[in-house]
């Protein structure tokens, strides 16, 4: 059942290198301990790549003829209510080595359980339609002595994942997220930078080329936009040994807007010379840092996809405002802890924030908010958690933009009990499914 918006539906700029491993390294909404426990002794791991797995999915006609010549905004409204599998598989840690033979390793390196089919049926019954999977692809791609190929092992872990949600019917995402802060490349190394990432799309747009077109993709994740900066440091990454990348990039916001129109292009150009599903495949473009306010600044270019008479690119921004609110689980230089919301000035502020982008739906563009959620504070919930993260849906729900949880383990369980173990959380997303809310439910 949809609730009603307080108010019509500004937007902060939210400081997302602070955050979440949706953007840096925290094992959930809060923080990651540096703890390697799990290293296996630190070994390496150095060897082949051992392939056990054989994908039993089957997609159906009926499926993809439906979706082979839908629109993007009609996409948006069917995938409904979304959330990501949080790091999990974009987990990434130097102790692991590039060539592991066990992909578990990583995607527990963060402290989240083993990925199991259980849990995306549990997603489907807490009110899902759709799951967000970010992946960290150079886990496995020794780039700095010029190896780009990706672990055959790890890319059909990646898969095997995909299919259990997809066998679950929920439409799924994957995408390049985080990643040892590689994205720095882009302004100290430009060459090595598009190699990367045109040999990563390149295998990833191969392999899963002839999946259903409910497996979309998407280009990058906050860090395309001012992140083309970044530092590089060895602390971090250690194939940056023995190479200096410890200052920031010089690229202006003039060029880092011109860089991701020229990354998006190069995402949508790989993609669609690929054949198969590809050819007509959705794709979500990152929005500038994902930030709505630098999104809609005309200086922002969605790439061009002269290969479709339809429109198959969808904008992807996230939402995490305030900050003070969202972000934080306890206070910092830049801020105090906000322990509740409800406010007539911010809910206004919120349903201003969301009514930016409907200048992309104008355009013909669908919209999904990748990511939005809230920090606990010292263990505990915020007060007004509920009604910020109803006011969300409802305003995803006015403006046909798809939105996605981000989750660690933290309210949607996905260990011991499955699902959401908080019932007023819970109670936020039953009944917020598509078929749910199409049927008037």
């Amino acid at each position: 059942m949809k609730s009603k918006l307080l108010f019509k539906p500004l937007g902060l700029a939210i400081f997302f290198s602070l955050f979440l491993m949706a953007c840096s390294n925290s094992a959930d909404i809060e923080s990651i301990s540096d703890d390697n426990s799990g290293s296996s002794d630190g070994n390496n791991f150095h060897g082949p790549a051992i392939s056990t797995y054989t994908s039993t999915y089957t997609y159906t006609s009926v499926e993809d003829s439906d979706l082979e010549n839908m629109e993007a905004q009609q996409l948006t409204k069917i995938m409904g209510n979304g959330i990501n599998l949080g790091n999990t598989m974009e987990a990434t840690n130097n102790w692991i080595g590039y060539d592991s033979s066990d992909a578990s390793v990583y995607e527990t390196a963060w402290g989240q359980p083993t990925t199991t089919q259980a849990m995306f049926a549990a997603m489907k019954e807490a009110g899902f339609d759709s799951v967000r999977i970010p992946v960290a692809w150079t886990n496995t791609m020794d780039w700095s002595n010029g190896d780009f190929e990706i672990n055959e092992n790890y890319m059909e872990r990646v898969a095997q994942v995909v299919d259990w949600a997809l066998e679950e019917d929920l439409f799924v995402m994957i995408n390049d997220h985080w990643d040892y802060q590689w994205w720095g490349l882009f302004s100290h190394d430009e060459e090595l930078a598009f190699e990367i990432y045109e040999n990563m799309w390149s295998q990833i747009g191969q392999y899963f080329k002839d999946y259903s077109y409910k497996l979309i993709f998407e280009g990058g994740n906050e860090e395309l936009g001012s992140r083309f900066n970044d530092k590089l440091d060895s602390s971090v990454d250690s194939r940056l040994t023995g190479i200096d990348y410890s200052s920031s990039g010089s690229l202006s916001t003039s060029d880092c807007y011109k860089m991701i129109t020229k990354v998006t292009q190069k995402f949508v150009d790989i993609i669609r010379t690929q054949g198969g599903n590809n050819a007509k495949r959705f794709l979500l473009i990152p929005g500038y840092d994902t930030d709505i306010g630098r999104t809609v600044s005309s200086a922002y270019k969605m790439p061009t996809d002269s290969s479709n008479s339809i429109q198959k690119l969808i904008i992807s921004v996230h939402y995490y405002s305030p900050a003070t609110y969202c972000i934080l689980s306890q206070d910092v230089s830049w801020g105090q802890v906000a322990t509740d919301w409800g406010s007539s000035s911010e809910y206004t502020s919120m349903n201003s924030d969301f009514k930016k982008m409907v200048s992309f739906i104008d355009k013909g563009y669908g919209v999904i908010i990748g990511e939005y959620g809230v920090a606990k504070y010292n263990g505990s919930k915020k007060d007004g958690m509920e009604e910020w993260l109803t006011n969300v849906l409802d305003n995803c729900d006015a403006y046909n933009y798809c939105p996605f949880l981000w989750d660690c383990n933290t309210f949607f369980k996905k260990s011991g009990t499955l699902g959401f173990t908080d019932s007023d959380v819970a109670s936020v997303y039953s009944g917020r499914n598509y078929a749910s809310e199409s049927s008037g439910e």
